[in-house]
């Protein structure tokens, strides 16, 4: 990975000024990628992180893994338990989505590891967003921080596009469309420039 870092660093100074400036003044990228778990157990985690302060999100999903022995829980014992989603503090809008995404998984209707990896990143996001809940900023959180995949630009993150219309000097917010078509330069090293882009004050 770190020998990934610098080849992105060294392809990214070489896109301009700005961006030369940036990483001088950042230093090494420190990304850290988690594959404790499956891509799918990394969407469930993000799904108790939607809309809620990231304290009460840890508590509930701390409360979720106590009601497995603190492991996560296989597809077939989150579905049997359902009924104790809503006990940890979890919404039912929530729970439905948690449901649906071990169900999803037991019948193949979402990729499993290896189907991810003949897929491209807008394929993967396409076949998780399908499920009700599941959303681009979701997916493209687990493309980056689950899976390592270094060409994406999560184009949905609030921060990244005020950051980034700070550093291109935009007088407006970048829209998501925009703002995918703008980096596509930056291909195929996005997350690492999406990483330098969170790290501004």
């Amino acid at each position: 990975m770190v020998m990934l870092y610098e080849e992105a660093e060294k392809f990214l100074c070489k896109q301009g000024e700005d961006w030369s400036t940036l990483i001088q003044e950042i230093g090494p990228c420190r990304l850290k990628v988690g594959d404790e778990l499956l891509a799918h157990q990394s969407i469930i985690k993000s799904v108790f992180f939607q809309q809620l302060h990231p304290k009460a999100a840890s508590t509930i999903y701390q409360r979720f893994l106590d009601l497995f022995n603190n492991v996560f829980p296989t597809e077939q014992d989150i579905i049997k338990n359902k009924d104790l989603l809503s006990s940890i503090g979890l919404s039912n809008q929530k729970a439905q989505t948690i449901l649906s995404i071990a169900d999803g998984y037991l019948k193949q209707f979402i990729p499993n590891e290896k189907k991810i990896m003949l897929l491209n990143g807008q394929e993967i996001i396409e076949q998780f967003t399908q499920i009700k809940g599941v959303g681009v900023w979701t997916v493209q959180m687990m493309l980056i921080f689950n899976q390592g995949q270094p060409d994406i630009m999560p184009s949905s993150d609030l921060a990244i596009r005020k950051k980034y219309s700070f550093f291109k000097q935009r007088d407006c917010l970048i829209t998501p469309t925009q703002l995918i078509k703008e980096t596509e330069y930056l291909s195929p090293y996005r997350t690492i420039a999406a990483w330098y882009l969170w790290q501004i004050k």
